[in-house]
């Protein structure tokens, strides 16, 4: 069927911050504009992880195989003693790391094979793998996020899974580069965020939604700002008799993402400078659909208020009260002063 695409239209705001250089950790080549500092700060507090003897942190150099295990298992606070048995070759009862390489094993984040490679670099996928396994994150199969440089091999659930709870990112918009190496900040904001999560997981503020296959953290009230929008949507087409949404996982990725860029790019638009108009966006990670639309609006401050605007204009009106429609996904995001700019887009499945 021929894409079908609708959208109505809405102005734009400025932030900006200027970074302070103060030294982490007393590491003198990791200054507080450094883009992993707060993480490198607290592990290195914590004892997590460790600068080199001439003081420095080295936060670009690699990490090998060895090095995350003992920074890993140092996180997970395991248990070093153990007359449990591994199969390394490679890795005998006097190397560094073994204690820590025996601990993760034991437990199943490594694989207990004949050899370990403890000087091999870590690559992204394989600590995408061991912190998923490591804190016991489900995997799940509803595509919020799309790496075009991530084929649907043994990595991809481990990749996906641990993008979607926002411990990692792509390099780019869409691509993972899943064979890249690790380095010790990456390490450091990894395994740093793994550790916050798993600490909302255990306080209930993290619960799996079993029927959208997802995880949803409660202390982002952003979320459930966005979610609630798509209910008064649905509300206003019980109204008028129409058939509810179906609350679109993957499509709120794509519209949060695009609010997102709105305040990133200080603009309001539906075509955005970084994605194009709303259907390429979609198309790009991999969206299908048969027809497409997109309401944006700024500076609302409830969800009350926003799906009231919209509904008192005819050209968004319409887009929520399409009879075509079946999804909705829903996205917003704070500027520097505060200002939510929304986004809600619609599709034909």
């Amino acid at each position: 069927m021929k894409q079908i695409k609708f959208f109505m239209a809405g102005i734009l705001s400025l932030s900006l911050f200027i970074p302070t250089s103060i030294l982490a950790a007393g590491f003198p080549d990791v200054s507080t504009n450094h883009w992993a500092y707060n993480s490198i700060d607290k592990l290195s507090n914590a004892k997590i992880i460790n600068g080199y003897s001439n003081g420095t942190f080295g936060p670009e150099k690699q990490v090998n195989r060895a090095e995350a295990a003992k920074i890993l298992a140092s996180a997970l606070k395991l248990p070093l003693e153990s007359t449990y048995k591994t199969n390394y070759e490679d890795v005998p009862t006097t190397h560094w790391a073994f204690k820590e390489i025996r601990a993760l094993t034991e437990k199943g984040i490594f694989s207990n094979a004949s050899e370990f490679n403890p000087d091999a670099p870590l690559s992204r996928a394989q600590m995408a793998k061991v912190l998923v396994v490591a804190y016991q994150i489900k995997m799940d199969d509803n595509h919020q996020v799309t790496f075009n440089d991530v084929p649907q091999d043994n990595w991809h659930p481990f990749i996906t899974t641990l993008a979607e709870v926002q411990i990692s990112q792509g390099v780019t918009i869409n691509s993972y580069n899943p064979y890249g190496k690790v380095t010790r900040a990456q390490l450091s904001a990894f395994v740093d965020r793994s550790m916050i999560w798993d600490q909302k997981r255990d306080s209930s503020v993290i619960k799996y939604e079993v029927t959208n296959k997802m995880y949803v953290d409660s202390s982002r009230t952003i979320n459930s700002t966005a979610t609630e929008t798509a209910h008064l949507v649905n509300i206003e087409r019980a109204k008028a008799g129409l058939p509810t949404l179906t609350l679109d996982a993957p499509l709120s990725k794509i519209a949060t993402l695009k609010s997102e860029d709105m305040v990133k790019s200080d603009y309001f638009s539906h075509t955005s400078p970084t994605f194009g108009a709303p259907w390429d966006m979609a198309e790009e990670y991999g969206y299908s659909y048969k027809s497409f639309g997109e309401n944006i609006a700024y500076g609302q401050r409830t969800p009350e208020e926003v799906v009231k605007a919209w509904m008192n204009s005819p050209g968004h009106k319409a887009n929520i009260l399409n009879r075509e429609y079946t999804n909705i996904g829903a996205g917003i995001a704070k500027d520097a002063n505060g200002r939510i700019y929304w986004v809600h887009m619609f599709s034909s499945k």
